[in-house]
């Protein structure tokens, strides 16, 4: 049966009220998360203060070191644009309950640290000057908070003398963070709640939708959103069944800066992007930039890496419907447009040849788009389809497989009906 095609579906649940201006959220496949906040001072991990058992008051002095003096959004979006992300999602409050913004609601926040600039606007000015898209991520636990314990979550510090946990309370206070966030910004894109809370509050969302029309709302709030967001790892599948947004840092042990990082190869990086994007979803790659606010070079590296490669397959996820039940081998993921078919190869190529049974019409024409060179082409009886059954099905051979090992192979194939 033919699969729906997924960029479709998702325009009719995801599209915007905003006319000829409104935000799509899956036109834009590929954005850049971006983890940023005085745990960077340390470099170690965004969770340190719980992870460390280090406590409240002797964290906040982080704030004092968190200086921001390299901070250079254009810089930011220069790296974005070079992976081709086409929107950009920043961490406003992790669960430290700092804040990068200057909210009245806390004197926990960027413009009282060392930085003392509102980090927040910087960027949003910047991104809409540069036509880059921009969207937020919030935390749900607040380890800094007074009344932010909730023992029905995840990611919870224990309360500290003088603490007075309250939920109903600190809702409100939530909803006075989203107030400026969502009313002091510009144009938010989508909303990345973190952590669900496990408590069904359905109007947070509803002042989410009041405050930034057409927004985009995710699964890990207080209650249902548009999309969901599986989080370093591919889901088994050839397609999501609902929207989905994956997300991925390029640092394999923190979202955050991490000095001495071990940092995910550029193959394992394009292959994840490859079969998220092909099973018809968005994916998020995250940075973590250091305390100066410098994206490190070895993730500026990987994302320009990436970019060099989607930059090549990109037009594999352009308006295509999924279609990998179209060949036998379960290796191949294939998208189609029109009498164009795209031959993803996520888990990388085992051989120089593909077998496309049960596929027999000879193509006009194959392409490999990571190299942009012709590929070989024959009608054949290989000896491998006497196990399916099979007679004669289409060859592709002679693929230079050996040199894709560090990226994820995409062939195009054009035919004439």
């Amino acid at each position: 049966m033919k699969q729906i095609a997924f960029t479709v579906l998702c325009a009719i649940l995801l599209q915007a009220d905003g006319g000829e201006t409104g935000w799509r959220m899956f036109d834009r496949r590929l954005g850049m998360f971006v983890h940023w906040g005085i745990y960077s001072v340390n470099g170690w991990h965004e969770q340190e203060q719980m992870r460390k058992a280090v406590p409240r008051a002797e964290y906040a002095e982080l704030m004092t070191r968190f200086a921001a003096e390299r901070f250079d959004p254009d810089r930011w979006i220069d790296v974005a644009e070079s992976a081709g992300a086409e929107y950009i999602v920043f961490t406003s409050k992790h669960h430290d309950g700092f804040c990068m913004w200057d909210t009245k609601t806390t004197d926990f926040k960027v413009t009282n640290a060392l930085a003392k600039r509102d980090v927040l606007k910087e960027l949003a000015d910047a991104c809409r000057r540069r036509g880059m898209k921009l969207g937020l991520y919030y935390s749900n636990p607040d380890w800094h908070h007074p009344n932010a314990h909730n023992p029905k979550s995840s990611h919870q510090i224990p309360p500290e003398k003088g603490d007075a946990p309250d939920m109903a309370k600190y809702r409100e206070y939530v909803k006075a963070q989203i107030t400026e966030l969502l009313t002091g910004y510009g144009e938010i894109v989508c909303l990345f709640w973190d952590i669900p809370p496990k408590i069904d509050a359905p109007e947070m969302n509803e002042l989410v939708r009041r405050l930034q029309p057409g927004i985009q709302i995710n699964d890990r709030g207080w209650g249902k959103g548009d999309y969901s967001t599986p989080e370093r790892n591919v889901p088994d599948g050839a397609l999501f069944p609902t929207p989905t947004e994956a997300c991925n840092s390029v640092g394999a042990e923190s979202w955050g800066y991490r000095a001495n990082e071990d940092y995910h190869t550029v193959g394992t990086l394009t292959r994840s992007i490859d079969r998220i994007l092909t099973m018809g979803g968005n994916y998020l790659l995250n940075v973590g930039p250091k305390s100066d606010g410098t994206i490190p070079s070895e993730s500026a590296d990987r994302m320009a890496a990436v970019g060099r490669w989607y930059g090549k397959v990109r037009e594999s996820y352009a308006g295509v419907e999924t279609v990998t039940n179209l060949v036998s081998d379960s290796r191949c993921m294939v998208t189609r447009r029109g009498k164009t078919l795209y031959l993803h190869y996520p888990r990388g190529l085992d051989a120089t040849g593909v077998n496309l049974w049960p596929l027999k019409d000879l193509p006009a024409s194959a392409t490999l788009l990571n190299r942009g060179t012709p590929v070989a082409f024959e009608t054949a009886y290989l000896p491998s389809n006497w196990w399916k059954r099979g007679g004669e099905g289409l060859h592709l051979y002679g693929i230079p497989a050996d040199e894709l090992t560090g990226e994820s192979p995409v062939i195009r194939v054009d035919f004439l009906r």
